[in-house]
């Protein structure tokens, strides 16, 4: 009898291990999935011969400060359709910043990601991130609250926030804003973006 129970008993343990590698498994390729099927934070042609790719934090008041002084308005009016802005998260700055990351996804999902974006520097304090912050912020462009919150509760946009952050840290990243022109990091001023735009550009 005692050799029965230990047989089951070791039975037991080998069904769980296999559920929880299952389970790892199958969690592991819905994050993936996730991540594939997530189209990029883009504003402007994806074709564009010029990306400039953000690595930002909604909590970094450099990154706010960049939003509003107007160079990336000042970009799109000089290159216009030759270039292209992506937004990636790197959330380093404030314990609430992957929260913000996630709830920026959920209005993504609503296609909504810059209105969030740009309403969260232009109209909110600085690391204003709580859960009921964002929540108010996404009452405030007008997005559906019932799906945001279920969208933000789920926790579903994790993966893609935490590839963003491994993608920053392959990428030399080290603060935020960090830009990158096609691959190549560059200083964040007017004149070295244009410089940088220009030289990939032959003008």
């Amino acid at each position: 009898l005692k050799q029965i129970r230990m047989i089951g008993f070791v039975g037991i343990v080998v069904l769980t291990a296999v559920a929880l590698i299952f389970w790892r498994s199958s969690s592991t390729e819905k994050a993936n999935q996730l991540i594939t099927d997530t189209p990029p934070n883009l504003l402007g042609p994806a074709d564009a011969p010029v990306r400039i790719v953000e690595f930002g934090d909604f909590g970094c008041p450099a990154c706010r400060a960049w939003h509003n002084s107007g160079v990336k308005d000042q970009l799109i009016a000089e290159f216009g359709d030759q270039i292209s802005f992506e937004f990636r998260h790197f959330p380093v700055i404030t314990a609430q910043s992957p929260l913000a990351a996630e709830a920026a996804q959920c209005a993504a999902a609503q296609g909504a990601f810059w209105a969030f974006h740009d309403y969260i520097y232009e109209n909110t304090s600085v690391g204003a991130l709580s859960k009921n912050d964002l929540e108010q912020d996404a009452a405030a462009i007008g997005l559906n609250t019932t799906e945001f919150n279920a969208c933000l509760d789920s926790g579903q946009y994790q993966p893609l926030v935490r590839d963003h952050y491994q993608q920053a840290l392959q990428a030399g990243a080290r603060g935020t804003p960090t830009f990158l022109i096609n691959g190549q990091q560059v200083a964040f001023s007017y004149d070295s973006m244009a410089a940088t735009i220009r030289q990939i550009l032959g003008n």
